[in-house]
């Protein structure tokens, strides 16, 4: 198996034998900023899931329990989906170490209800090619990771709480030669609950925890093969400073102001270290906001990230760049765009 600078650490193109399935199963369970956790073997399942969905929460270290007002919340913490005051849709993209995401979300604002609607999400490792004795390809393979989400979130006074049901899909498709590598399909359910508080005078702190991934062990082949969610406990804040200034009129102004928020990270219901983040936010109102965190994660993959964002009327769009330092794979840093639409 060899390394990938075009697609990533462990982006394999052409393997033989068993080398195939070892190379399916390292793209499993090693995942873009979580490659190969070697000692949390009993969170291997569906490791995609932990992966980072959407520029604005990347841009700040993935610092997101506290996200609100934006669809991508779906992914961090369902309860900042209560926050959205229009309805709104929103594409996403990433481009990651093991391959391309996307995303597709679309939520609908109802008063005295709530907010109402869900979400797609597609990993695609690319495709991998068998080859015979004479390094002619017999097979190919493409495996595939999906996330269907349904949300629904709701305010009670200073209180937000959210929660997404999900079904999650992982997929092994086989053209060509495929008498030894036939399809392969496992399907599982989970949910993610979540709630944020907003305290102090025009809810300057905001606290935020979510639960993720509760759920079912995904099996493709057999039982005993099963692997749990990767579920985490998250809980973190976010304090936003007012810069005011007084303008010719006298009047004061506070169109400027800072977001510092912090996130810590840990394993639901088995073992493991906790991951911390911080980011900061620096912005004009919703027009431009300048973004920068660092995420402090496993197996020397920590970085720093950088990231921007501009709203015009009813159309925003968001940019992140993620740094990996201390890592020994050669691979492009992973970059993220996000686009939405409210309505």
């Amino acid at each position: 198996m060899r390394r990938s600078t075009s697609k990533g650490a462990w982006a394999v193109r052409r393997v033989g034998g068993q080398t195939l399935w070892l190379a399916l199963l390292l793209l499993c369970a090693c995942a873009s900023t979580r490659l190969c956790a070697q000692s949390f073997p009993n969170n291997s399942g569906a490791l995609f899931l932990s992966l980072p969905v959407g520029a604005e929460a990347v841009g700040m270290g993935q610092t997101a329990v506290t996200l609100q007002g934006h669809g991508e919340a779906a992914f961090w913490n369902p309860a900042g989906l209560a926050t959205l005051d229009e309805s709104e849709f929103g594409l996403q993209n990433g481009s990651l170490a093991v391959g391309k995401s996307y995303a597709l979300t679309a939520y609908v604002h109802t008063h005295g209800i709530g907010v109402l609607g869900g979400a797609v999400y597609l990993l695609n490792y690319g495709d991998l090619e068998r080859t015979d004795s004479t390094s002619s390809t017999i097979a190919r393979l493409s495996p595939r990771n999906l996330e269907f989400l349904a949300s629904y979130a709701t305010q009670v006074g200073a209180l937000s709480i959210g929660v997404n049901y999900k079904l999650v899909e992982f997929r092994v498709e086989c053209s060509g030669d495929c008498r030894e590598f036939p399809n392969g399909e496992g399907v599982t359910h989970g949910l993610d609950l979540g709630g944020q508080l907003a305290v102090g005078p025009e809810g300057a702190l905001r606290i935020g925890f979510a639960i993720r991934n509760i759920g079912f062990k995904l099996q493709v082949n057999n039982r005993d093969q099963a692997d749990p969610l990767p579920a985490h406990l998250v809980v973190g804040a976010l304090y936003r400073v007012t810069l005011r200034h007084e303008e010719a009129s006298g009047v004061e102004s506070d169109r400027l102001d800072v977001r510092v928020a912090a996130d810590l990270d840990s394993p639901w219901g088995s073992y493991g270290e906790s991951e911390m983040r911080i980011g900061l936010d620096v912005g004009y109102q919703r027009l431009v906001r300048l973004r920068g965190g660092y995420a402090f994660v496993r197996d020397g993959l920590s970085g720093p990230s950088v990231g921007m964002g501009i709203s015009s009327g009813s159309i925003g769009v968001d940019l992140a760049r993620t740094f990996l330092s201390g890592s020994d794979f050669v691979t492009e840093n992973p970059t993220f765009f996000s686009f939405r639409v409210a309505f």
